[in-house]
């Protein structure tokens, strides 16, 4: 479990690494799909670890992965059940991260070419793709597809 809850707490970061926004010119299907994504894995783990965050982290400040490291100091105690949605949503949000990976490295020329002048950050990267879909490299939209399928 320990491995588990350092994982988790590399994920927390997944959601800074594709800087959503907020604005919605700034966010693309795929965008919106990972907060989908990350934002249901967080919905389980509140509902299946709750009791667990209350009992043993109530008084943590949250931010900055301090709940995590709570959750992490009392893995021994944490319910099965808690356990195994974090299995879960640990694997799941690795996939998503290995995806993601992937469609930047098939898109690094694409961005280079249709997007140098843009701004990475809150989606602008992903939004100049998606404004230039027709005309990127057949492995770049193949591995944003494979990154939407997922």
């Amino acid at each position: 479990m320990n491995h588990t809850l350092r994982l988790l707490a590399k994920i927390v970061l997944l959601p800074l690494c594709v800087s959503i926004s907020s604005a919605a010119n700034a966010q693309t299907d795929v965008m919106n799909l990972l907060r989908e994504r990350l934002a249901a894995g967080f919905k389980k783990l509140e509902t299946s670890c709750g009791e667990d965050f209350k009992k043993y982290c109530s008084t943590v400040t949250p931010g900055e992965g301090r709940i995590m490291l709570c959750m992490q100091a009392h893995e021994d105690k944490i319910s099965d059940g808690c356990g195994a949605v974090l299995d879960e949503v640990v694997f799941q949000a690795e996939a998503t991260a290995d995806h993601l990976r992937e469609a930047m490295n098939a898109c690094r020329g694409d961005i280079d070419k249709f997007c140098a002048k843009t701004l990475p950050g809150q989606g602008r990267l992903a939004a100049c793709l998606a404004a230039n879909r027709t005309s990127v490299s057949t492995s770049c939209a193949e591995a944003v597809q494979k990154l939407l399928d997922r």
